[in-house]
């Protein structure tokens, strides 16, 4: 069995990654933000505390997915800005079910990408649960417009460890400072020649 972990920055280019490796390998993608939606559209959050109360769920939910996928004996593809606090559980799955491991680290220029999270967030290119901070569903009447500063970015992410995550295995970094210059048939095929893939 393979779990390819997707990480790195936010606005980083990993969902988009994620679904070009997803169809040369037939995987199934397992991606937090996606959990984080189901979570903000059936419980809501009616202050930031329990927004983040719903990040650290959607967190679990997606480990405990991995884990079972694992256990059925289905390789998976999993994405998220992983903390580096988060390496012990997710190297305990791995380690549980002796999969090989491939880590697809995003790194680049932190600068640009906060400007392109801003960038989406303000073209709502994203569940608006994600822009939000203090209320969704909004109330008639509420912005549904927030702009995070360069300061807030450094905080929620940089400063969290998210460009520091490690796991055992083979790692792949990728410069995703600009998304047209990533060589994505390259990147898949150092992914089959680390898994032994064969069509």
């Amino acid at each position: 069995m393979d779990v390819i972990i997707i990480a790195g920055m936010p606005a980083s280019g990993k969902s988009t990654i994620a679904k070009q490796i997803s169809q040369v390998l037939k995987y199934p993608i397992l991606e937090k933000d996606a959990f984080k939606e189901e979570l903000f559209d059936t419980i809501g959050f009616t202050n930031y505390a329990q927004k983040r109360n719903l990040d650290h769920a959607a967190t679990a939910v997606l480990l405990r997915c991995m884990d079972a996928l694992l256990q059925g004996g289905t390789s998976c593809i999993v994405v998220n800005n992983f903390r580096k606090d988060a390496k012990a559980k997710v190297q305990a799955i791995i380690d549980r079910y002796q999969c090989r491991c491939i880590l697809v680290f995003l790194s680049g220029d932190n600068n640009e990408f906060y400007r392109r999270y801003v960038e989406r967030d303000n073209k709502h290119l994203r569940h608006l649960g994600h822009i939000l901070q203090e209320r969704y569903p909004p109330a008639v009447g509420d912005s549904l417009d927030y702009t995070m500063t360069r300061e807030e970015f450094s905080a929620k992410f940089e400063n969290l460890g998210m460009t520091e995550f490690e796991l055992g295995g083979t790692r792949i970094d990728v410069d995703a400072t600009n998304l047209k210059d990533i060589d994505v048939d390259a990147l898949i095929e150092k992914i089959q020649k680390a898994i032994n893939y064969t069509d």
